[in-house]
């Protein structure tokens, strides 16, 4: 006899992340060629746009697999009953879906599930994150947001409820560009657990992390929070040491978008480039004053995470 599984509710944090421009390359498309000179076309159609689904699948695999297997050097320098307490500290059930051209990573908030819940949310954070920047260095451009809200897992890895359909509406209807939007029940979330007073060890390692996640969030031009993947926390805490390098191709990108759509007329394109030019330009003013600090100075402080 067939029984149900137990179906537990709980709030989950969620990102959902699409890679743009696949709708166009797919239009008007129908069954296969059949003839051999159309196949051809065919094959490097999808060449073009496999390409770009396999490169963001990719390196979400890669990055999901680093935070998950990350230990840091101080662990090493720690006691056997120290060890076991840090790796509750560092606990992470993360779980992704690869939907279509797009990818979901979600993890669980209930206190039941790991000691410190903000871990997962740091690390979806800093996934999305390089997503976004990396995809404009190898110019697949992507968007996202990140929402909290309740879900159900009917399956072991599947998600359903409001948080999905959230976190889409979010995706499809805010982000617009690249950039990865952050719902306002995240930065509530995140603030609540920033000031929470116990004084447990768990606790305290949950307030760091809220506090590094909400450096990490900005407010966008049109009022929404959005993750500042090219400030300076991210690059503290995210992509450190190749964080200018992969500033200078994204940025060279941006700016090869803007000036292709500006030619073609194209105001939807051109504005939403516009903007995302304006947000690097921005940031270019930070980096060109942090390197000159740098090479004034004969004893450079050091930054968080190197």
């Amino acid at each position: 006899m067939n029984t149900k599984p137990e179906l537990i509710a709980a709030h989950y944090c969620i990102s959902f992340v699409d890679l743009l421009g696949q709708r166009a390359e797919y239009k008007g498309e129908g069954l296969m060629p059949q003839s051999e000179s159309e196949k051809r076309l065919f094959l490097n159609k999808i060449k073009k746009t496999i390409n770009p689904i396999y490169h963001l699948q990719k390196d979400a695999s890669k990055y999901l697999e680093a935070a998950l297997n990350y230990k840091g050097t101080l662990r090493n320098a720690l006691r056997e009953d120290q060890q076991e307490l840090y790796d509750q500290m560092r606990e992470i059930k993360l779980k992704h879906q690869r939907w279509s051209d797009g990818l979901v990573y979600f993890v669980s908030l209930q206190q039941e599930n790991v000691k410190c819940p903000i871990n997962g949310i740091f690390h979806i954070l800093g996934t999305v994150g390089c997503l976004c920047f990396v995809g404009l260095c190898r110019k697949y451009p992507i968007r996202g947001a990140v929402d909290i809200s309740w879900g159900v897992e009917l399956h072991p890895g599947e998600l359903y409820g409001a948080a999905v359909a959230n976190a889409y509406k979010f995706e499809s209807e805010i982000a617009q560009y690249p950039r990865i939007v952050i719902g306002e029940r995240v930065v509530e979330y995140l603030e609540a657990s920033s000031q929470n007073p116990d004084s447990s060890l768990f606790a305290e390692f949950n307030r760091s992390l809220a506090e590094k996640c909400l450096d990490m969030i900005a407010i966008d031009f049109d009022g929404n929070y959005i993750l500042d993947y090219l400030g300076q926390n991210f690059k503290e805490n995210i992509t450190k040491k190749k964080h200018d390098e992969l500033f200078e191709l994204a940025f060279q990108f941006v700016s090869e978008q803007l000036d292709h759509w500006r030619k073609k007329k194209n105001t939807k394109l051109s504005m939403r480039y516009n903007h995302l030019l304006t947000y690097f330009q921005l940031h270019e003013g930070l980096i060109e004053k942090e390197n000159a600090q740098t090479e004034n100075s004969p004893h450079p402080k050091s930054r968080a995470g190197d």
